[in-house]
């Protein structure tokens, strides 16, 4: 019985090899060359979006790290039995869905909102496909880099917007906060904060919405390395919207108190535009650690060290 088992095992490896090879020549095919031909114009604005809007930078470092655990993760999600194909070809197809309205180009739609549906299209078809040369319990196990893709979908202005202004709002009501707490002289308008020689605006560019999104997705990634549970990870997300307004508006009220007590050039300098960024960046990312103990130390996942993760062999 063994020696008549013998000659098929070959057969097995070659069969997944050509599935993989099969999923990389559909995956080139379905988000690459066929949105390159009908929806080409679509494609070079959405191109040019991320190379020239810093609000959309981050979409190739999420296509990165999507690629990253899916290559270092490869043997547990591919260990995983197939399943049922149904759901992955029901979002393949909402997928294509999603890019052929995108390049209806309806009269009521902006151009931002049919980019980011033609991204939402790319993410939904990628997705159902990867399911459906794998299976269902494949796109389980692979569902943190499928769902970091969602990174990858650019907000539409409009909405981008409305969030730019939530922050600046959030920013400028913390600010006063923390001028008030440690008894700053300051007088309050609208967005506007009169200090003893000077006066300073939150403008939208103060809005930290990069570094609330960079936060966000660092948040995510770890979550899944060292907290290993959606809820927990869910909850270390929601925690960096009040971690950036504050981180936020303790970069304003710095600089704005060098301005005042040491050189006006704290708020034209490489400080305000450049380095200051990157420094308040770093003081969330404390922010963001401290709460990650915390959680890990209320759910300790030395606990759970020993037992395997969703879809191992």
């Amino acid at each position: 019985m063994s020696d008549a088992l013998k000659p098929a095992q070959p057969a097995i490896a070659l069969t997944a090899t050509k599935r993989h090879a099969f999923f990389l020549g559909a995956s080139c095919l379905l988000v690459c060359i066929l949105p390159a031909l009908f929806t080409r114009d679509l494609l070079k604005d959405l191109l040019a979006l991320v190379w020239n809007d810093d609000a959309y930078s981050h979409i190739p470092f999420v296509l990165a790290v999507s690629a990253f655990f899916l290559v270092t993760d490869r043997k547990r999600i591919f260990a995983a039995p197939a399943g049922p194909r149904g759901m992955p070809a029901a979002i393949a197809i909402a997928g294509a869905a999603g890019m052929a309205l995108a390049g209806v180009n309806p009269r009521q739609w902006s151009g931002s909102s049919q980019i980011s549906l033609l991204a939402l299209g790319f993410v939904l078809l990628w997705t159902g496909a990867f399911g459906i040369f794998f299976g269902e319990n494949a796109m389980r196990a692979a569902r943190f880099l499928l769902l970091f893709l969602w990174f990858a979908i650019p907000m539409p202005k409009a909405v981008l917007s409305e969030v730019i202004a939530l922050l600046q709002r959030a920013s400028a009501d913390a600010v006063d906060v923390v001028f008030r707490l440690f008894h700053t002289p300051a007088a309050r308008q609208g967005f506007e904060f009169a200090l003893p020689g000077v006066t300073i605006r939150v403008a939208e560019e103060c809005s930290g919405i990069r570094s609330t999104l960079a936060l966000v997705m660092t948040a995510a990634l770890a979550g899944h390395l060292w907290l290993r549970s959606f809820g927990r990870s869910l909850l270390l997300c929601l925690a960096i919207i009040p971690i950036a307004i504050l981180k936020n508006a303790l970069r304003i009220a710095v600089l704005s108190w060098l301005a005042v007590y040491v050189d006006m050039r704290f708020l034209t300098g490489s400080i305000h535009h450049q380095y200051g960024g990157m420094i308040f960046f770093v003081v969330g990312l404390l922010m963001m650690w401290a709460v990650l103990a915390a959680l890990q130390r209320r759910f300790p996942f030395q606990a759970q060290a020993g037992a395997p993760r969703a879809g191992a062999g």
